[in-house]
């Protein structure tokens, strides 16, 4: 009885000591660092690049406060002012006038632009500066400033606003038998700009976008002395208005 009792706790002492043994000579796995996060596309940098679009503006012309009717209709001598000989002003016209109602200055507008972006968290904010040809207007030149959020690292949206610069052409032409049969006249304009625009990233530093800009000019008075003089029926001088709604698309390229 004594022996097998013995017998017993041994094969007990053995059974309990197996696993013990096996879990020694287990190989343990090698330690393996999780995968690296996903690279976060930065909208911080500098670029520059390319934009084509429509221009859809719009010009009024009317009177001022010292605004005349001059000369005579398709080539007749004008009438003698006030009693005087020889032509002239033949009547002062009302302030406010309409000259040439709502003049349509819609069509292609494209151009260049550069600028620099900075990012923290979901906020971009930066500069740009553009300039651009039309069809209309002889150049159009605006620096803005942009504030733009990412609710995706690869998408932006955006808002902006600056000032803004033009050389617009303003014309007059005759008809008739007049000698001399048009007359322009160029200004350098200032004015302001807002607008907004999406942004998406490409990859390998491509980025397109789409952006809508809305241009106001300030007021300026143009022919101040009559062009014509006696011939031809014309009022001067004359205020100008000028605004513009450009849709543009573009492509930058991320170089630094």
């Amino acid at each position: 009885m004594k022996k097998l009792f013995l017998g017993s706790v041994a094969l007990v002492a053995l059974g309990l000591g197996a696993p013990a043994a096996f879990a020694a000579d287990r190989a343990v796995p090698a330690y393996a660092p999780p995968p690296p996060p996903a690279p976060v596309y930065t909208w911080s940098g500098c670029y520059a690049g390319a934009n084509a679009g429509y221009s859809a503006g719009r010009s009024t012309q009317t009177t001022v406060a010292n605004s005349v009717l001059t000369g005579g209709g398709l080539g007749v001598p004008a009438p003698a002012p006030l009693g005087l000989p020889g032509g002239g002003v033949i009547a002062p016209v009302p302030v406010g006038s309409s000259i040439a109602g709502d003049l349509n200055l819609s069509g292609f507008i494209g151009g260049f632009q550069g600028g620099c972006n900075y990012q923290f968290g979901q906020w971009v904010v930066g500069a740009e500066v553009d300039g651009m040809a039309t069809n209309k207007e002889r150049w159009l030149v605006t620096a803005r400033g942009k504030l733009g959020m990412t609710w995706w690292d690869k998408s932006m949206v955006y808002v902006t606003g600056g000032a803004a610069w033009a050389k617009i052409d303003t014309s007059e032409f005759l008809i008739g038998a007049q000698t001399g049969t048009g007359h322009q006249e160029s200004n350098t304009r200032t004015g302001w700009t807002v607008g907004a625009g999406y942004e998406y990233a490409l990859g390998y530093g491509w980025s397109i976008k789409g952006e809508y800009l809305y241009v106001k000019f300030d007021d300026y008075t143009t022919f101040t002395t009559p062009p014509f003089g006696g011939a031809g029926l014309n009022i001067a001088p004359r205020s100008v208005k000028l605004y513009d709604n450009v849709i543009r698309a573009g492509m930058n390229y991320k170089f630094w």
